[in-house]
């Protein structure tokens, strides 16, 4: 497949940036669930135009990492992140080096998953500086100080935008290089077994730890919720 290394970084550059944005939603800002990776990576799927492959790796990442979610103090694996790093460097690859396949996902996954354990240590060290900025803020409030106090929210957000992409443009290098170098040494006993383990291991897996979540009733709506837009975008996707 033809391409350039400027249409590449431009590529990459695109979903770092646009991932690194969408990634703010999870704790940093908006909280509207646009960073879930049921809606982040077919976000990203639109942009390389794959919106398909988008959605099917959208709801495997995001049935894999049902149970992390943020309560209390609690700081869980950051599946944003990881969800953001698999997407990306599958859609690079569809665009820019091959098809993509189960054999290509299931490698993605298996590459980009340790990101989601590097952005909980991420979001710790984020949130030690935030405490910083708390301290700052009460002592601008004490001086007398608003333009100080204002900027500083701002400040936050900035810090962690640039931190997140930082990471989301590593992991996704990282994980695009494996699938560069691995997929074309792959003979055809294990592009079989890569195939099962995308197409059958993971979504089982994913669904075996979502039914964990039952308990909690906003859970079980998300994966409901999730189930149907998937099927939904597939029909629509698909045609008459």
């Amino acid at each position: 497949m033809a391409t350039t290394s400027l249409e590449l970084l431009r590529d990459g550059a695109l979903l770092t940036l646009v991932g690194g944005a969408l990634a703010l939603d999870r704790r940093g800002a908006f909280q509207v669930m646009v960073s879930q990776p049921l809606v982040l990576v077919p976000v990203l799927g639109l942009l390389m135009g794959q919106l398909e492959t988008g959605l099917w790796l959208g709801a495997t990442v995001q049935l894999l990492w049902m149970a992390s979610l943020i309560v209390g103090a609690s700081v869980p694996p950051n599946e944003t992140l990881a969800a953001a790093v698999i997407g990306a460097a599958v859609l690079l690859y569809g665009r820019h080096f091959g098809v993509v396949d189960e054999t290509v996902n299931a490698l993605a996954v298996l590459a980009g998953a340790p990101v989601a354990w590097i952005g909980r240590w991420l979001d710790i060290r984020l949130e030690r500086e935030n405490l910083n900025l708390c301290m700052r803020a009460d002592e601008a409030a004490r001086a007398g100080t608003p333009f100080v106090l204002a900027r500083l929210p701002a400040l936050g957000l900035l810090r962690t935008f640039l931190a997140e992409s930082a990471l989301i443009a590593v992991g996704t290098a990282v994980t695009m290089i494996a699938l560069v170098v691995a997929r074309p040494l792959l003979g055809a006993p294990e592009v079989k077994a890569f195939e099962v383990v995308g197409f059958y291991i993971l979504p089982a897996l994913g669904l075996a730890v979502a039914m964990t979540t039952v308990r909690r009733r906003r859970a079980l709506l998300l994966s409901a919720g999730s189930f149907l837009l998937v099927l939904f975008g597939i029909r629509f996707l698909e045609g008459p």
